[in-house]
C-alpha cells in the first residue's frame, strides 16, 4: 500500500502514518531554498559545462551533462489545431 501525502505550506510539517495492522511511523520535512541539482540522487552533474543540457540515460537511470547535437534540438512543435 502507497500513501501519497501533500504539503501545501511552508512550515516544517510531521507526518504519521499508521497502516492497519502495522507499527506507526512518522517522517519530519521541512523546506529548503539551496537545493542543488547535484544533491539529487539521480542527477550527475560531473564534468558540467557551459550550454550543456540534462539529459536521461537510462543505462544508468540518471540525468546526464550533455551536449546536444543539431538533430537534438527541437526547432518547431506542432500542437495541431483546438
Amino acid at each position: 500500500m502507497a500513501t501519497t501525502v501533500t504539503i501545501v505550506n511552508n512550515a516544517a510539517t510531521t507526518v504519521s502514518v499508521k497502516p492497519a495492522n502495522k507499527t506507526s511511523a512518522s517522517v519530519s520535512v521541512a523546506p529548503s531554498s539551496n537545493i542543488s541539482l547535484g544533491s539529487l540522487t539521480n542527477v550527475d552533474v560531473a564534468n558540467v559545462s557551459n550550454g550543456q543540457s540534462l539529459v536521461f540515460s537510462s543505462a544508468n537511470g540518471k540525468f546526464e551533462a550533455r551536449t546536444l547535437t543539431a538533430e537534438a534540438i527541437v526547432t518547431s512543435i506542432v500542437g495541431g489545431s483546438f
